[in-house]
């Protein structure tokens, strides 16, 4: 059988194909189409991204095998911008010696998974007798000279990308394991140095001995160490991977360690 198409006979069968054919290229270009649309949704979605969320926490202070006192920790975002405050003193029997407390103050912006040091104030007091001694410190980022800025002693060292202080560091560490971020590029910033931090192990399999707790929580081990520090870091995956536990060594084996003393409140 024939049939006949733009003057051109055919035979039937041919022109069925051809018709075929033709709905299959047009299925076919709907499916391409498709495709495309939800790739170019899935481009689009956003980061996968996990905050830091607001919480007070207290933490147990030891140096020299000594308990000093308690940390009283908490951080607060409005909208992007966060603070981290820190303030220690002395309780139980330290106190009966000395009464040296310091208040610390973290400013840091949080948007979208990234988590950025912006400034560090530290009001240290000392008494000697009943007379208290104030004294600052303060460093801070210079957006102008991409510079971190410390007045009081005249000096400053470049930025660096995930530098942050002795009070944030814990955190930012937290952060960046809740965002499946690499650990292996943070800068810790000092008074007296600023230090890359080398990462030296990971131990998925710990566990931690606290206080408020009647049996081991289960943690992960973080290990770091610089030219002036060495850092121990003890993350609870049952409190969102909050900082259970860590610890502070100098190069003249000096430590500190701070230890968390009730479970963290998140606001």
């Amino acid at each position: 059988m024939l049939a006949k198409e733009n003057n051109i006979i055919y035979p039937k069968s041919l022109a069925k194909n051809s018709l075929l054919l033709d709905r299959s290229n047009k299925v076919c270009q709907s499916l391409v189409g498709f495709i495309m649309l939800f790739l170019s949704l899935f481009i689009s979605l956003p980061a996968y991204s996990v905050e830091l969320p607001n919480f007070k926490a207290v933490f147990d202070v030891e140096a020299i095998g000594i308990t000093l006192g308690q940390a009283k920790q908490s951080f607060i975002c409005q909208q992007q911008k966060c603070t981290l405050k820190s303030d220690a003193k002395p309780s139980g029997l330290a106190a009966a010696f000395f009464k040296d407390s310091s208040h610390e103050t973290v400013q840091l912006l949080q948007n979208d998974n990234q988590l950025n040091w912006l400034s560090y104030h530290k009001l240290g007091i000392s008494y000697k007798g009943d007379k208290a001694k104030e004294k600052h410190l303060n460093l801070t980022y210079n957006a102008k000279t991409d510079m971190v800025d410390y007045p009081q002693k005249k000096r400053e060292w470049p930025m660096r990308e995930n530098l942050f202080d002795s009070v944030s560091i814990a955190y930012a560490i937290q952060h960046a394991i809740l965002n499946k971020q690499p650990i292996d590029n943070f800068t810790l910033q000092d008074s007296n140095f600023q230090d890359k931090l080398i990462h030296k192990a990971t131990d998925k399999h710990n566990f931690v001995d606290l206080d408020f707790a009647d049996d081991s929580l289960d943690a992960v081990k973080y290990s770091f160490t610089s030219n002036h520090v060495n850092i121990e870091l003890w993350l609870l995956p049952k409190y969102n991977y909050f900082p259970g536990k860590i610890r502070i060594v100098n190069k003249e084996e000096k430590t500190i360690t701070l230890s968390l003393a009730e479970p963290p409140n998140f606001l």
